[in-house]
């Protein structure tokens, strides 16, 4: 492994290290990030299914 992989590996570990302390520190946004995300997933299945319903009548 050479000098520029463990750097790369270093900041990988630095970045999820303050991920995870902004998700700990900002529960409820956390929460608010999920559902919006969720239901925007949600919402294009829907419309994914109308339009194969639609398609195949």
């Amino acid at each position: 492994m050479d000098n520029d992989e463990k750097l790369d590996n270093i900041v990988a570990e630095l970045r999820r290290e303050k991920a995870r302390i902004w998700r700990k520190n900002n529960k409820e946004k956390v929460k608010e990030i999920n559902k919006r995300y969720w239901r925007k997933k949600a919402k294009q299945e829907l419309e994914k299914r109308e339009n194969q319903k639609k398609e195949g009548e």
